[in-house]
């Protein structure tokens, strides 16, 4: 079998071009005469062979009488390679095609996309409007199908085909032409949607990494095996398994590997398929640890970005007395940070001091990363290609090496460097006064959020065991950090009904969290993370924070502040959200940010909240028409406001150990405390390409951060066997609705109809139909059509999830309830 396999693999080098055949091992006559079409091209090239070397192919050297009839025998090979010629001539070249195809598939499939314009062209296209650009975004639900936003902002086009697609890829910038209204979605209707074709690829992301298993043909020509992407949005890949220089191993009666793999794909040139490069093997497919890998490699997270003499760029320890010269003293104050019981990362902490006039002082103390991380370093290099830490379930990918995380984190009992606000608030949360300074702290405690629950929800509770808490310094105890905990609830309870009641929205969705076996990763349990009242507290303050350093860069960096955006939602995706809520008796105005909050909040809070998972099938459909906020640089020539928060300026501040946009707001405003301006900011395009990378890593990571929880759900409920739940009807189709799974907040799709594909449904057939202008899915549980079940939005239903077979990934049925 060895020979067998080191045969088929060099038999792929050999030359079919109607020259000589030639191998370096004995090859089976068979072969060859299968490879030369049933022999006659063995026969020609022996006979051309032979003349083209003067050698008499029954020539040998014991037969030296025979050199003397040379001439005549090559007149007769002569004759008789003309011949065999003449009668392949008609028919070998296609044949040749057709062999060559075999070896190489995708030779077979040239040309299988139009040609892309000529760049010219499409630079006059653009100008005159007959085209238009934008970034192309592939539906991963139906990878067929992708769309571009329209130039006038109505509903996006629709690219429906993978040959209109051309070769672009989710993510690249592209040139659009829009079709003939003949070939539209639904035209003459109020439904109609444009449709486009790319003609020219204006920007793609090189070198893709594409995640997935080998499809594997074992058979002698084929050379290459098709990578199928764990990612849908990407088309199946051709690599070159013959120099894969280990085994390749199939799951048990298939051609799938065992394994994942990743390629890189440098480019597409115009094949159906593209061919990539395989670079390496992850593990076993369905294995927590390699599907991680897999994710990371994916989404270009590094697990070891730092060198290890990385701490060589790291400053020495600072001293107090000479930091004091230029900081304010805030070591005597009661400071304590509230953050999730695994958190490393302490970047913020508050205090909060009573004034004789009844006011309060309000400390704001951000971690000063930038001592940490000196501009223009090696470490400042690496964290601002990295932009953030990332967060998946059993891990995090910290932005700064770790040892400079725990130098740089607000840690209870010890002097810290931090960047603070001050502030004077009335005890309606009015601002006096404000002033921004460096600082030095020292926090007296870590607290937990549930910690700080129980101090609000025992507000006159005045004698804590003190065991029952962490650690308190400084002279300092828990009821200090209780009543503190109090006043900054009151004060935050004011900010948040003002912020609400002035036009802001918030669409909480609940996240999901495992709890995990820490020595194998393997999930334990899960649970839906619920915010309360202590982590509002601490969002009203950081945000506060946040709008005030951004009002102040707007002021002094009139050019180059730093600054979050968060545009209005797409107009026709929400037009649409609305049309679909309407006729379920759910009128939302879309005026504002405010409007939003305000219609949402009238059917999902209180008495008026029709049932439980209402609030969160309304917060998932009206999500998915919002844009995402990004960072970038001030722009005075359009609007920078924030939509959601409803203010016109805002940035990131408060979280500089895990986001580099954070440090570079600090130096901004640091360089502005101390007169020192920092010349390389002073380039609006410096801090335009650092919002894009910003940007792409944030993306990258909220991407990869959802997929971890995919895979982990996938996990555990593969561990139990499968898992019967309650899921609301968030849409329905003709073949599957969509479906959220109420203590897991997670979206499914449900297929439902009978084929081959689904040879597990459970019910006997299904029709899609309108009732009183709602889509309604009805279901038959038996032949005679006696027991149906009718699906609409909200509807409670029930399903069966399961881990599909040597993956990751799940499956929901229908289950009669």
């Amino acid at each position: 079998m060895d020979f067998l396999e080191d045969l088929s693999r060099q038999l792929e080098d050999i030359r079919l071009d109607g020259t000589n055949v030639r191998a370096e091992f004995p090859c089976p006559r068979s072969v060859l005469r299968y490879l030369n079409h049933q022999g006659s091209m063995s026969e020609t090239n022996r006979l051309a062979s032979a003349l083209e070397n003067g050698i008499d192919i029954e020539d040998t050297p014991e037969n030296q009488s025979r050199i003397r009839t040379r001439k005549r025998l090559q007149r007769r090979q002569k004759q008789k390679l003309k011949s065999l010629l003449d009668k392949q001539n008609t028919n070998y070249n296609e044949q040749n095609r057709s062999t060559a195809a075999i070896i190489e598939p995708f030779l077979s499939q040239k040309n299988f996309y139009p040609n892309y314009m000529e760049l010219d062209d499409v630079m006059k296209g653009l100008e005159s409007g007959e085209l238009f650009e934008g970034n192309i975004r592939i539906s991963q639900k139906c990878t067929t199908e992708a769309y571009v936003p329209s130039p006038d902002k109505s509903k996006d086009i629709l690219i429906n085909s993978i040959k209109s697609r051309n070769r672009a890829l989710d993510g690249d910038k592209v040139a659009v032409k829009i079709l003939q209204k003949s070939e539209w979605r639904n035209p003459d209707t109020e439904d109609c949607q444009r449709t486009g074709e790319v003609v020219y690829i204006l920007n793609s992301k090189e070198n893709r990494i594409v995640v997935g298993t080998l499809l594997v043909d074992r058979g002698v020509l084929h050379r290459y095996s098709t990578l199928v992407p764990r990612d849908s949005r990407f088309p199946k890949l051709l690599v070159d398994t013959s120099i894969w220089p280990s085994p390749i191993y199939l799951k048990e009666g298939t051609k799938e590997s065992k394994e994942l793999f990743y390629a890189l794909l440098p480019r597409w040139e115009n094949f159906k398929f593209p061919k990539a490069i395989l670079k390496g093997v992850l593990g076993e497919s369905g294995e927590i640890n390699a599907e991680t890998e897999g994710i990371l490699i994916a989404h270009d997270i590094q697990e070891r970005p730092y060198p290890d003499d990385i701490d060589q760029y790291f400053p020495p320890q600072f001293s107090v007395e000479e930091e004091l010269k230029h900081r304010k003293d805030f070591r005597k104050h009661c400071i304590f940070s509230i953050d999730p019981p695994t958190a490393r990362d302490l970047d913020d902490a508050l205090s909060c001091v009573p004034l004789p006039n009844g006011n309060f002082e309000i400390g704001i103390h951000i971690s000063d990363v930038s001592y940490f991380v000196k501009q223009g370093t090696p470490l400042d290099e690496i964290a601002e290609k990295l932009a953030t830490s990332v967060y998946l379930v059993q891990k995090v990918y910290h932005m700064l090496p770790p040892t400079l995380t725990m130098r740089a984190s607000l840690l209870p009992g010890t002097d810290k460097l931090a960047v603070s606000i001050t502030l004077e608030m009335t005890p309606d949360a009015n601002v006096i006064s404000h002033s921004f300074s460096q600082s030095i702290i020292h926090s007296c405690a870590q607290l937990h959020y549930a910690h700080a629950q129980i101090f609000l929800e025992n507000p006159n509770k005045n004698d804590w065991d003190e065991s029952e808490f962490p650690t308190v310094y400084n002279g300092y105890t828990i009821n200090d950090c209780a009543t503190a905990v109090s006043n900054l609830h009151k004060l935050a309870a004011v900010m948040r009904e003002r912020r609400f009641g002035s036009g802001a929205l918030a669409i909480n969705q609940p996240k999901l969290s495992f709890e995990i076996d820490r020595a194998t990763c393997e999930p334990l349990s899960y649970s839906l993370y619920i915010l309360h009242e202590s982590n509002w507290l601490i969002e009203e303050f950081m945000l506060l924070a946040n709008t005030m350093v951004a009002e102040h860069l707007k002021t002094h960096f009139p050019k180059t502040a730093m600054l979050r955006n968060h545009q209005a939602p797409d107009v026709t995706p929400m037009e649409k959200a609305v049309k679909l809520l309407k006729v379920h008796g759910i009128d939302i105005d879309v005026t504002s940010a405010g409007s939003i909050h305000k219609s949402k909040a009238a059917y999902c809070q209180g008495e008026n909240s029709k049932n439980p998972h209402w609030d969160i099938i309304i917060s998932n459909i009206l999500s998915k028409p919002m844009v995402r906020a990004e960072y970038c640089v001030i722009d005075t020539s359009r609007s920078m406001s924030h939509f959601a928060l409803n203010v016109p300026y805002y940035t990131h501040f408060t979280s500089p150990i895990r986001r580099y946009p954070d440090i570079v707001v600090h130096r901004m405003l640091i360089s502005w405390l101390t007169g020192n301006p920092i010349k390389e900011y002073e380039d609006p395009k410096l801090i335009h390409q650092i919002a894009i990378n910003s940007n792409d890593k944030k993306n990258n990571a909220k991407k990869a951060s959802e997929a971890s929880a995919e895979i982990y759900a996938a996990c555990l409920i593969g561990k139990l066997g499968g898992l019967v739940v309650d899921a609301s009807v968030m849409e329905v189709k003709e073949n599957y609705f969509e479906a959220t799974v109420l203590s897991m907040n997670m979206n499914v799709r449900v297929y439902v109809n009978i084929s081959s594909h689904n040879p597990d449904l459970l019910h006997k057939f299904c029709r899609l139909s309108i009732i009183d202008d709602k889509p309604t899915l009805t279901i038959w549980w038996d032949l005679e059509g006696e027991h149906k079940q009718t699906l609409q939005l909200f509807d409670k239903v029930k399903l069966k999830l399961s881990k599909r077979e040597n993956c990751l990934k799940l499956r929901a049925i229908l289950i009669r309830d």
